[in-house]
């Protein structure tokens, strides 16, 4: 199988890795990454040259790579500067990405895309007859159109729902899939029920890198509770109820760390609840480790979330977690083992797990090493390996145009 790979992030390295060791990689067109085993430049500052630490091509040859620089150079400067939306820069890095990767698209039997970025390569793959894998990050858009909506009317605040200026792009490129990709049954399951067929959707959970998210020795002492929250902080990702959570458990000591973007729709709510938490902005991957050696509990309750990374990455640290049920990394924990799942817009729940682990330091602790544990298994090595057992079910059936 002569097979193309189309990714704008990083979490696809592993699968490149392994498309090129069962001897299917063709061409890997991708965002700026590190050559196997070489340092970041270091004429770029410390921020991007933490974050390209985290982007090694492990051991895809640099023959079969095409990096393009220019799409992720807009979709960070242009916020930055104040020229336009997050959403609408977000618009212009697919665009230019797919455009761009669609120019160098070599010939193939499968095109496999990741949703956003694969509407003209899709294209020209179907004219050739390719194969066409649409992975997809999140659940189904309207799935989270609906639920921010009524989120926003909630708040009383205007809802920004990720992908929006981009929406009809994705749905076309739904409609050239022959099979699609999603991380979590949960996400699976909202595009079974807008009719998708189930036979046609596989789910590869992602991975957890061991090496940058090793197991702490030991949890922060019991005389002070940190919650760590890693995530853009946004309605979708149920930031107010944990602020709310916290707000209930007044006055016990409680601190809240959020790690992550701040979306504008969030400003006002987080007034609401000032002196209950600190903001720490985004940082690079590479850095997280030391956010969660320093962490009481990790807690994320999302109101629409594919699966989280950050989740894993925390249990992988020996971190217990709260979740909600939309959270697809639910299904790496069990109920009261790893840490609990609670259910949507549920700050009172949240509130009376905060409150156990608070109180009993022991379980808290236990909790921790048992996600350590549980991490253990999830990791890149497994996802690659379910990746290539459905990659081996596949049998092409085009002929490949030169």
């Amino acid at each position: 199988m002569r097979t193309v790979l189309c990714s704008n992030v990083a979490y696809y390295h592993p699968l490149a890795r392994a498309l090129f060791e069962a001897g299917h990689l063709a061409q890997y067109i991708t965002c700026p990454s590190v050559a196997p085993g070489q340092p970041p430049p270091r004429f770029l500052p410390d921020y991007w040259r933490s974050k390209l630490a985290g982007r090694d091509l492990e051991v895809v040859p640099t023959s079969l790579v095409r990096q393009l620089y220019l799409p992720e150079i807009l979709q960070k400067s242009l916020p930055a500067l104040k020229l336009c939306s997050a959403d609408h820069a977000d618009r212009i890095n697919n665009y230019l990405f797919d455009r761009t990767a669609a120019r160098h698209l070599e010939p193939c039997t499968i095109l496999h895309f990741v949703s956003g970025i694969g509407l003209h390569c899709a294209r020209k793959a179907k004219q050739w007859g390719s194969t066409a894998i649409c992975d997809v990050r999140q659940e189904h858009p309207w799935f989270q159109r609906d639920i921010l909506a009524e989120e926003a009317e909630r708040w009383q605040v205007e809802a920004v729902v990720p992908g929006t200026s981009y929406e009809a792009r994705v749905l076309e490129e739904f409609t050239l899939a022959d099979y699609f990709v999603l991380p979590s049954l949960h996400a699976k399951n909202t595009f079974v029920e807008r009719g998708f067929a189930a036979d046609r959707i596989w789910v590869w959970p992602y991975g957890v890198n061991l090496t940058i998210f090793p197991e702490r020795q030991q949890p922060p002492p019991n005389d002070r509770f940190n919650i760590v929250y890693v995530g853009s902080v946004t309605l979708r990702k149920g930031a107010q109820y944990l602020l709310e959570a916290t707000r209930l458990l007044q006055p016990l000591p409680l601190e809240i760390t959020f790690v992550g973007a701040l979306s504008p729709e969030m400003e006002p709510i987080l007034k609401r609840y000032e002196g209950l938490f600190t903001w720490a902005g985004a940082m690079p991957k590479t850095q997280l480790h030391n956010v969660y050696r320093d962490a009481s509990v990790f807690v994320l309750p999302s109101l629409a979330d594919s699966f989280s990374l950050a989740t894993l990455e925390a249990m992988s640290s020996g971190v217990p977690v709260i979740i909600s049920e939309n959270t697809g990394a639910r299904e790496m924990v069990t109920q009261g083992c790893e840490g609990f799942v609670v259910p949507i817009r549920n700050a009172a729940a949240i509130a009376e797990h905060l409150a156990y682990l608070y109180h009993h330091y022991e379980a808290a602790a236990e909790m921790g090493r048992a996600g350590a544990r549980r991490a253990r298994t999830c990791t890149w090595e497994r996802y690659r390996s379910i990746a290539m057992a459905h990659y081996d079910t596949l049998r092409p059936e085009s002929r490949l145009v030169t």
